[in-house]
């Protein structure tokens, strides 16, 4: 019998308490004088000795109510087979697609069986099987040839490699015992990233069976469709060789060409008339490397536009944002925007989730709550603009970017003629306008609010007097950009300048990239709920269609030295075992439950206490 909360025992000091009010009550009663002995002829006598049994006996009925309690507490279960208190080997068996040649995964597995039947005698076996995720395959046990039948089934994926999944899955089965881990793989050069070192129990020692990758492999890393057909990389690890590409539109064949793939990469072009919706799929053969990486997939359908809400006065787009809807309704392509307008007294109860950038203009009725709302977008990626106007009360954006990142706007004194000049050309924002970004100095303003530069600010551009014309703000995952003019006509003649447009596209485009909806996809960033296997998809909830590939980092096959591999793996302190240790101890408990039977066992003792202390009244 093993407890999962062993501590607990200690409550069962608690039985000193029915100890005590027991000898408590045993104290002999004082002798008094009466009178006559005849009055007491009728009086019911009880028997010392059958007293004292039946407070014996409730006495150690309070008791046991007590222990079982503990009991319940300390959560018993049985570790039958021993596994748990046995020494430990765990096969870490890399399942990534790069493992996929026609020999590789083979000698894989023919090497993680022989680890599993080499363990040492004393050892319980545990399998972990891996590519950009890990899972338990097979828990510690003591029957090998069940952890041997496990193995038979396991297939290599479509994932990347990734080592540190893998080391900590196989550390969490361990607990606070000693062992091995064995880890077979090709040793991915691209498995360990930069920060992602781990850390085993104490006791553990960390092996590499080194499995040799296919030697030639061809792989298609990247495809794209211009007018005049599509281009792709083929990459090859191998020797100079011919080989065929085919070109399939949902499944069917649209070309085929023939292409010598050089040693390293060569750029294919198929001159074809494309469709102008669906998904293609380009297919390169290869019989001697990889299958997972041989076909790519791209999405033809156009890019849906990108929605910016505008929060302004009445909920119409003429209430200050006429001029902004325009340019940004002449984008197209990847780069196509959709103006939504918000009024400013349903921000609170509107979802704002959807919106690749918010604009404020104009603020009547915009509440606490609605302000509340809109930081809380910012906070969560999303790029939020306020623009100076007519229709913009300052006093009502001063908690728009959070409590704790102040937004003080202060009316002029007067109106001014003046314009503005780029602090920082090289931001994104300016940087398409290269040479030409002074001509925006030629916009004349004659109103605009003042901008309080507080902690957190970043000028890009200042007016004539040095108070900021265009400040940046760093909100938590998002950013929030503020213009101390209007973008409508009626503080400056901005629209009318041919830098309007590109300004407002850029501005835009820069607050949006964060919140840009992707159309291709790798298998390992694939959202819950998409199966993570390459081809066309639909993604869940929004129903939008995307392609899903692998990574292209995996076709590489240079290697890691085992020394490499092992330098990513330390020793964890032992403070770091708090909440490692039980894992597994826990998992068997919750299957056995045996604290409701001592729960029970504890409820039918106070039955037959309460029953037995009524009686004796």
């Amino acid at each position: 019998m093993s407890f999962l909360f062993p501590a607990f025992f200690i409550g069962a000091l608690a039985i000193g308490v029915p100890v005590m009010l027991h000898l408590w009550k045993r104290e002999a009663a004082p002798r008094v004088a009466f009178s006559d002995i005849r009055l007491l002829g009728k009086a019911p006598v009880l028997q010392t000795s059958r007293r004292r049994f039946r407070e014996l006996l409730l006495l150690i009925l309070r008791i046991a109510a007590l222990l079982f309690l503990v009991l319940a507490f300390t959560r018993p279960f049985l570790d039958v087979s021993g596994a748990l208190s046995r020494d430990l080997t765990v096969v870490v068996l890399d399942r990534s697609f790069s493992m996929g040649g026609p020999e590789a995964f083979q000698r894989a597995r023919a090497a993680a069986t022989a680890a599993v039947v080499n363990a040492p005698p004393d050892h319980v076996v545990g399998l972990v099987v891996f590519d950009h995720q890990a899972r338990v395959a097979c828990d510690a046990t003591l029957d090998r040839s069940a952890v041997v039948a496990r193995l038979a089934d396991v297939t290599p994926g479509s994932g990347a490699t990734r080592f540190a999944a893998a080391v900590d899955t196989a550390a969490e089965m361990f607990g606070s015992r000693a062992g091995r881990i064995v880890v077979v793989t090709d040793l991915q050069e691209t498995g360990w990233e930069r920060t992602s070192d781990v850390a085993v129990p104490p006791g553990v020692v960390v092996e590499v069976s080194s499995v040799a990758p296919s030697g030639a492999n061809l792989a298609v890393t990247s495809m794209k469709a211009d007018p005049r057909g599509v281009s792709a990389v083929i990459f090859n690890s191998g020797t100079e060789r011919s080989t065929i590409v085919s070109l399939h539109h949902d499944g069917r064949l649209l070309t085929t060409d023939e292409v010598l793939a050089r040693r390293g990469s060569t750029e294919v072009n198929l001159n074809v008339d494309l469709p102008s919706t669906g998904a293609l799929q380009l297919t390169v053969d290869d019989s001697e490397g990889v299958p997972a990486d041989d076909r790519r997939y791209l999405i033809l359908d156009p890019p849906s536009p990108a929605t910016i809400g505008v929060v302004t006065n009445g909920g119409r787009i003429g209430a200050g944002a006429f001029y902004l809807e325009r340019a940004l309704s002449a984008g197209e392509g990847e780069h196509h925007f959709e103006v939504v307008a918000i009024a400013p007294d349903v921000v609170a109860t509107r979802e704002l989730s959807g919106l690749e950038v918010i604009v404020i203009i104009g603020t009547q009725g915009l509440n606490r709550a609605g302000r509340k709302q809109i930081a809380a977008y910012a906070a969560d990626g999303g790029g939020v603009m306020v623009v100076a106007g007519p229709t913009l009360e300052p006093q009502l954006v001063t908690d728009i970017l959070g409590d704790d990142l102040p937004l003080i706007l202060e009316p002029m004194d007067a109106e001014v003629a003046t314009s503005f000049s780029v602090v920082d050309p090289r931001h994104p924002i300016f940087y398409p306008f290269g040479g030409f970004v002074g001509t925006l100095g030629q916009v004349r303003v004659q109103r605009a609010l003042h901008v309080v530069e507080t902690p957190g600010a970043r000028v890009l551009a200042r007016f004539e007097d040095g108070t900021a014309a265009l400040a940046e703000y760093a909100v938590h995952q998002g950013r929030a950009v503020v213009f101390a003019t209007d973008l409508n006509n009626d503080w400056n003649d901005f629209p009318r300048r041919p830098t309007f447009l590109p300004f407002v596209y850029e501005l835009v485009q820069y607050l949006a990239a964060d919140r840009e909806k992707p159309r291709e996809l790798t298998v390992t960033d694939v959202p819950f709920g998409l199966e993570p296997q390459p081809g066309p998809a639909t993604l869940p909830g929004s129903g939008r269609r995307v392609v899903v590939n692998v990574d292209p980092r995996e076709s590489e096959t240079t290697g890691l030295s085992v020394d490499t591999f092992l330098s990513h793996v330390h020793v964890r302190e032992s403070g770091e075992l708090i909440g490692v240790a039980h894992r597994r101890e826990a998992t068997r408990e919750s299957e056995q439950s045996y604290w409701w039977y001592a729960v029970l066992a504890m409820l039918l003792v106070l039955v037959a206490e309460a029953w037995l202390g009524r009686s004796s009244v």
